[in-house]
């Protein structure tokens, strides 16, 4: 009895634990596999309030790709899913064969049978709308049936591993808090998402941003005012949720002038929920260009003073009319003298130019 004990509390102990080590997670549920004779531990979670994931210790790579295209989360694909519970109950191989004796999809035993988990014990942890957490116990074939002791086991953790998993989402949002603050700090117009896309923070400057000409946000989402500026934004968005490349630069018009809308992806942790912050967006306006940015521009080029300004303008983003607003002149004017910069130049097209120019003014900046 005292050596059951014993591994009880480090299970307790080890969930406890887990938001706060890199590994917490997977050495926790490696403990509590250990603890109900399971080949493996499973932790699973899907729906809109958090990132849905299928995280199984030691299985093989393509396990959680393929239960996706499946579609291994259906009730009428999964018979796990179709026997579930309510929330803190056991169910295990019995209900298993009883769903399984009504409708068996040949295509899920494959799956579990490819990867040898095809028996075990599960409880749900939380099933409410938007929000759906689970952690199973999944037998090989070598471990044969669960037995009562086991999931007398895997029930008695299940408290600990809810409170580990609302103990993760504190500290993911103290998180959000930490990061809001610093880019508050600092007087950035910022706003952070979440796993899901979902806004989870913003700067007081990104809230004065906000308006019917600008962006809202819908629904807990980001969105442009203008459809076509919207398209780009989410674009822009999945691909930054999907780790991709940065995008090209996104400028827009308001009443106040041009901004600059630029989507980074955060760091990403191997053991998160989805509520840390993934993106941050920043909106920038251009500064009026600085005499030592003219300054070089002009060395560099062998421009006049007036040319160097329409560069420095341009290279901010500025167009040729927003150019000629700010210098006071025509932009038929701006148009005459652009053609002389080009010579000076050497190139042929605004976009060279532009790009040339930011190179000459980011050597100025190291």
């Amino acid at each position: 009895m005292e050596g059951e004990s014993g591994r009880r509390e480090d299970i307790a102990r080890l969930f406890a634990q887990a938001p706060f080590s890199d590994a917490g997670w997977d050495t926790a549920l490696r403990a509590l596999a250990d603890a109900t004779g399971s080949a493996r531990a499973q932790l699973v979670a899907f729906g809109n309030d958090h990132v849905s994931f299928n995280w199984v210790t030691d299985v093989d790579e393509g396990y959680a790709e393929e239960f996706l295209r499946i579609e291994g989360y259906r009730a009428d694909v999964n018979y796990r899913v179709a026997a579930i519970a309510k929330p803190f109950e056991v169910t295990w191989e019995r209900h298993y064969d009883a769903v399984r004796k009504v409708s068996t999809n040949d295509v899920y035993l494959d799956h579990v049978r490819k990867y040898d988990a095809e028996q075990g014990a599960q409880v749900i942890l939380v099933d409410r709308p938007g929000a759906f957490f689970g952690v199973a116990a999944l037998h090989a074939r070598s471990d044969g049936a669960t037995n009562e002791a086991q999931r007398k086991v895997l029930g008695e953790a299940a408290p600990h591993v809810l409170r580990a998993i609302q103990l993760q989402k504190a500290v993911e949002h103290r998180g959000v808090e930490l990061l809001r603050g610093s880019l508050e700090a600092i007087r950035h117009a910022a706003i952070l998402l979440d796993g899901t896309g979902k806004v989870c923070a913003m700067t007081q400057a990104a809230e004065k941003m906000l308006g019917w000409q600008t962006f809202q946000v819908r629904a807990g989402a980001l969105r442009a005012v203008r459809a076509d500026i919207d398209r780009e934004l989410q674009r822009r968005l999945s691909a930054a949720l999907a780790d991709s490349p940065p995008q090209s630069e996104l400028w827009i018009s308001t009443a106040q002038g041009r901004i600059l809308v630029e989507v980074c992806t955060l760091p990403r942790q191997d053991w998160n929920f989805g509520f840390s912050p993934r993106v941050v967006v920043t909106f920038r306006s251009p500064l009026p260009a600085s005499d030592n940015q003219v300054e070089r521009l002009c060395a560099a080029f062998g421009l006049t003073g007036a040319e160097g300004q329409i560069v420095a303008l341009l290279a901010q983003g500025q167009s040729r009319q927003e150019a000629a607003h700010r210098r006071g002149v025509s932009v038929q004017t701006v148009a005459t003298q652009l053609r002389t910069i080009f010579q000076k130049c050497g190139v042929n097209r605004e976009a060279e130019l532009v790009s040339m120019a930011r190179a000459v003014i980011e050597l100025g900046n190291n």
